[in-house]
């Protein structure tokens, strides 16, 4: 729902109700924010950016201007001091003028070892376990932990991390030191709560390949 006048939140740009005392999508509290509309939000973003840019108006209103995400390539509202798609802070980025294009954000799969599962991850951190992402695969897999491991994107790589303290991860069939993020390749197999003994994979641990995400 758009809105003629509305609060700009600073945190993440959503627009608000102009009555709305905090924002709606982060909770960042609005109290001291003015209500604005479309076009004074235009003006002073533009200001923003020629006071830092030396650009005039004419020069910045090619587009409209947005904070670009250095990790992901996201485009964000001018005010945004955290990206919409990757939560990086993005405060000390200056605001230019939209290409209309996005960058496509850095996704990779985990596809099981029999390739009869699979699922696409593209959050900046995803932890999963049999209580947490993955649960409609993992939920039966009693050497899975209910918080296993976590999975995160830095600048286009992806690394995992052990949560577990009882039942271990292994990359390429070797145990990962707890509270270490270990950098991942496409093509590394990924086993939570178990590893191959001659040639064996045990029932209930879980057994995923890293993919690139086409």
């Amino acid at each position: 729902m758009e809105f003629k006048k509305y609060k700009v939140c600073p945190s993440c740009g959503e627009h608000n109700r102009p009555t709305s005392l905090e924002c709606r999508k982060c909770e960042t509290d609005l109290t001291g924010v003015r209500v604005v509309d479309s076009e004074t939000e235009q003006r002073e973003a533009e200001k923003v950016a020629s006071e830092n840019t030396g650009t005039t108006g004419a020069d910045a209103a090619t587009g409209p201007l947005v904070r670009v995400c250095e990790e992901c390539g996201a485009e964000n509202a001018p005010q945004a001091r955290k990206c919409k798609q990757c939560g990086e802070d993005i405060s000390d980025i200056l605001p230019t003028p939209s290409t209309g294009i996005e960058e496509k954000p850095f996704a990779y799969k985990l596809t099981s070892i029999d390739g009869e599962y699979s699922a696409v991850i593209e959050k900046a951190v995803s932890i999963v376990g049999r209580e947490a992402d993955l649960k409609d695969y993992l939920g039966n897999k009693m050497y899975v932990s209910r918080q296993h491991a976590e999975f995160t994107i830095v600048a286009g790589k992806v690394f995992v991390k052990n949560l577990s303290s009882t039942n271990k991860t292994f990359v390429n069939n070797m145990e990962i030191p707890n509270d270490e993020p270990t950098a991942l390749n496409f093509g590394d197999e990924i086993g939570l709560g178990g590893k191959v003994v001659s040639d064996t994979r045990q029932d209930n641990a879980a057994y995923f390949v890293v993919q690139e995400q086409s």
